[in-house]
């Protein structure tokens, strides 16, 4: 399968080296100090919530996706507020028979996708948060014979994910995980501190609890056992990797621009869409919005 994958961040790294150690023909598109990175260095895959690093050698790697041309996958591994910019320049890896996975938190990259390249060629993904696997399916609904054979593909790669008939689900289940997340980040705080605090984790309960509320006015299903399931997750993560920071925290710390849009924000302005309150996410959204464009 000949695969490319836009972003080669945190999560693009992971990917790439799992796909290209399984055997696949992964064409990495970067520019910059990354490109130029991974032409002399190679590429190493950052360490994860439940993974080693990773280092390889040799990558093919290009800031030209031109002269790529159309491939089987294109996996957009970027920011959220980076997917107008990102699709701009995957434009000429998508042909006819090109399947397009948006590997971006919050609940509206597959719709933007689809926008952009017509819903026939976007596969719906909902992200992983360890242990939940990554789940893959036809958007909005269904499988098909491609989301099978992506997902035996990323098995193959060693990817905890499963084939999901109704992908809807896992992605605003996933999206209540980040909403409650989105309080560490807040608090300056680890998932395991954060679990400490009976305070943030009303907050982040109240958050999930809006989240649920947003999903329902959706047509979805989800009923307040889901606040329970999320605060399992939450356990289990705290107990498992109490030092883990949110990708949102992680960017807060370095000084890099936030997608609240992908999180907190993005339920707020849900919330304003269907007249749904969300004073709780509101509240984590107006506490980081100084913060959204990095610093210096």
């Amino acid at each position: 399968m000949r695969i490319a994958i836009v972003g080669v961040g945190d999560y693009g790294s992971r990917f790439a080296a799992w796909l290209i150690q399984s055997g696949q023909d992964v064409t990495l598109i970067a520019r910059g100090k990354t490109l130029e990175r991974l032409n002399t260095e190679g590429l190493t895959a950052t360490k994860g919530p439940t993974t080693p690093a990773r280092h390889i050698d040799v990558v093919h790697a290009t800031d030209n996706p031109t002269v790529v041309g159309p491939v089987d996958v294109v996996l957009m591994c970027v920011k959220l507020y980076q997917l107008e910019d990102a699709m701009e320049v995957a434009s000429p890896l998508v042909g006819p028979n090109t399947t397009v996975l948006g590997l971006q938190n919050g609940v509206t990259a597959a719709d933007r996708l689809s926008t952009r390249f017509g819903a026939e060629r976007v596969v719906g993904v909902a992200t992983s948060v360890a242990p939940t696997p990554l789940a893959i399916g036809e958007w909005p609904r269904g499988t098909s014979t491609r989301t099978t054979t992506i997902v035996q593909v990323f098995k193959a790669a060693d990817i905890s994910v499963v084939e999901h008939d109704n992908v809807l689900e896992p992605i605003w289940a996933k999206f209540l995980v980040v909403c409650s997340a989105a309080v560490c980040a807040l608090a300056r705080q680890s998932v395991g501190e954060v679990a400490q605090v009976p305070e943030l984790r009303t907050l982040a309960s109240m958050a999930v609890a809006e989240a649920i509320a947003l999903a329902n006015g959706k047509g979805l299903s989800f009923g307040h056992e889901s606040i329970a399931k999320t605060d399992k997750l939450w356990d289990e993560v705290a107990a498992s990797n109490p030092a883990w920071r949110p990708s949102l925290l992680q960017d807060l710390d370095a000084g890099k621009p936030l997608e609240l849009d992908a999180w907190s924000g993005g339920a707020v302005k849900i919330g304003q869409a269907l007249d749904i309150p969300t004073p709780a996410n509101f509240a984590i959204y107006a506490g980081l919005k100084p913060y959204e464009n990095g610093r210096s």
